[in-house]
């Protein structure tokens, strides 16, 4: 374990701390206060010193920071082990009071539901739910692109229509509930029957919204690619770069919900590790045996793509490192 002085004035430049996966714990002369394991040590240590302007918790962590111990780890995953294994026999004051998770958000959806699409802290209500996403503002992002490129509704505002369908911008949806007032969310399977089937129904909208944000390969990305392509051959530079942005989102969002998919059925097993349901169940340290519990809550319908906020780290960590193997052979 490198032990680090912690100088308030530190600046945290990447090459301060090495380039790899580690294992780290803030404590001050007499405890241990708070431990994580993150890729870019630099990165990590300059983000808690922003969130101390605002987050009065994290400001409390730091003053009380007197040292900064980390241990590189040859993967992702054998940081992970560290991390839990350390938790058995540390209780630092601040662990379970500061949240990684506490600005994740869920994609939620109702085709029969204003604003149709919104972004939601929790999964508790009866919404399609998908996530959680590490960044608000790159849903933020995703969904004005897919929904610019498809006409479907963003809604921006508390009331309906809007600004949008007179500038051509959305095709209307909303107006369906201008016409049939909405309807409790117990009968959501009798409205999409009794939903007429015009172009632009709640019907056609409910397979749209699913097809766009639930389906990984819907080509809406190799569209996109194509007319990037045509801009370029066509000598138009400026248009090609400005879909370059839009690729580099959609090609985020097809990669994250690839993994939705499958997060909770991951298994895996070897001499080091135990993985089950997506989830570190035991691993092998310094010889020793070591098992940790598991959190596999009962989930609805609605959440068959949500993930529980307190997991989806841990399950990204388990879902690149199953590929790496499978990529390795």
């Amino acid at each position: 374990m490198i032990t680090v002085n912690l100088d308030k004035k530190l600046d945290f430049a990447d090459d301060i701390f090495p380039k790899a996966w580690v294992f780290y714990r803030l404590r001050s002369d007499s405890a241990v206060l708070y431990t994580g394991y993150c890729a870019r040590l630099s990165a990590k240590m300059r983000q808690f010193m922003a969130q101390t302007q605002d987050d009065p918790l994290i400001s409390e962590l730091i003053s009380k920071s007197k040292y900064l111990d980390y241990e590189v780890q040859d993967s992702a995953l054998a940081a992970l082990a560290r991390y839990k294994i350390n938790l058995q026999h540390e209780a630092p004051e601040y662990q379970f009071r500061i949240h990684p998770f506490r600005y994740y958000v869920y994609l939620a959806l109702d085709a029969y539901r204003f604003p149709f699409i919104s972004i939601q802290e929790t999964t508790n209500d009866d919404w399609q739910y998908l996530g959680p996403w590490r960044s608000h503002f790159f849903l933020v992002d995703t969904i004005d692109s897919l929904c610019r490129i498809l006409k479907l509704p963003y809604c921006e505002t508390g009331t309906y229509p809007c600004y949008k369908l007179d500038e051509g911008l959305c095709r209307g949806w909303c107006m369906n509930l201008v016409e049939a007032p909405q309807k409790p969310a117990e009968v959501h399977e009798a409205k999409a029957a009794e939903a007429p089937a015009s172009e632009h129904s709640l019907e056609k909208l409910e397979t749209l919204l699913k097809e766009t944000f639930m389906h990984p390969n819907n080509g809406i990305y190799e569209m996109v690619q194509k007319e990037r392509e045509a801009y370029f051959e066509d000598l138009e530079f400026a248009k090609a770069d400005l879909l370059d942005d839009e690729l580099w989102l959609l090609g985020k969002y097809r990669d994250w919900l690839n993994f939705l998919f499958v997060a909770k059925n991951l298994e895996y097993s070897d001499a080091t590790y135990e993985i089950r349901g997506g989830q570190l169940i035991s691993a092998t340290y310094e010889g020793k045996n070591y098992h940790f519990t598991s959190d596999n809550p009962p989930y609805r319908e609605n959440e068959a793509l949500a993930l529980p906020l307190n997991k989806v780290d841990e399950m990204k960590v388990i879902y690149d490192y199953i590929r790496e193997q499978i990529n390795a052979r």
